[in-house]
C-alpha cells in the first residue's frame, strides 16, 4: 500500500505518493486534505473499475456501450432508437453507428414503428440474449472480485456514503446547490 504524505503549503495542499503513481489532483487551493484524499481515492477507484470491466468484457467479446444497450434492451425491448440515445446519454448519429454494428453482429434488428413510421424501435435477437447472458456473468465475476469480498458492513457502509455523494451531486446537477 502506498503512503501518501500531505503537505500544507499555505492556501494549498499537495500530495507525493512513495509508490510512484501520481496523484491526479495534487494542489487545489481552497480544498480541505480530507476532501482531495476521498476524492483521489474515488477518482482511482472509479477509473480502476471502468478499465478491469471494460478489460472483462472484451476477453467476451463485448464492448461496454453495447453491454449498456443490451442491459436496457432486457428491461425495455422494442424501446424507440431516440430514446434509447438519451437512456445512454450519447448522441443519435453515436447510437446509430453502435447499432449498426450491433445489427450487422445479430444482436439486434431495428424496425419502423408500425403506428408512426417515424419511429425505429430496437429489439434484442435470440444472439443478443445470449450475450445478455454473458453480461451477467462478467458482472457477477466483477462485483464477487471487488464489493463482494468487502465485508458485509463496510457494504452497507459503502452504500450509504456513494448514496449521500450521489444525492449531494444530483441537487448541484439540478443547480439548487451551493457552490
Amino acid at each position: 500500500m502506498a503512503i501518501v504524505r500531505v503537505l500544507d503549503r499555505g492556501d494549498a495542499i499537495v500530495f507525493s505518493s512513495d509508490d510512484g503513481n501520481t496523484l491526479p489532483f495534487q494542489n487545489l487551493k481552497g480544498v480541505d486534505s480530507l476532501s482531495l484524499r476521498v476524492f483521489n481515492a474515488l477518482f482511482k477507484t472509479m477509473r480502476l473499475h471502468g478499465q478491469v470491466l471494460f478489460r472483462m468484457l472484451k476477453q467476451k467479446g463485448l464492448y461496454p456501450g453495447q453491454a449498456r444497450c443490451l442491459m436496457i434492451l432486457r428491461h425495455d425491448d422494442g424501446i424507440p432508437q431516440h430514446d434509447l440515445a438519451r437512456r445512454l446519454h450519447v448522441s443519435r448519429p453515436t447510437v446509430t453507428v453502435m447499432l449498426q454494428r450491433m445489427e450487422q453482429a445479430g444482436l439486434i434488428v431495428r424496425r419502423s414503428d408500425e403506428s408512426d413510421q417515424r419511429i425505429t424501435r430496437v429489439y434484442v435477437t435470440d444472439e443478443g440474449r445470449a450475450f445478455q447472458s454473458k453480461i451477467d456473468d462478467v458482472l457477477r465475476q466483477f462485483i464477487g472480485s471487488g464489493i463482494g469480498r468487502m465485508p458485509k458492513e463496510d457494504q452497507v457502509e459503502l452504500e450509504r456514503l456513494l448514496r449521500s455523494l450521489g444525492e449531494n451531486l444530483s441537487v448541484k446537477s439540478r443547480g439548487d446547490g451551493n457552490p
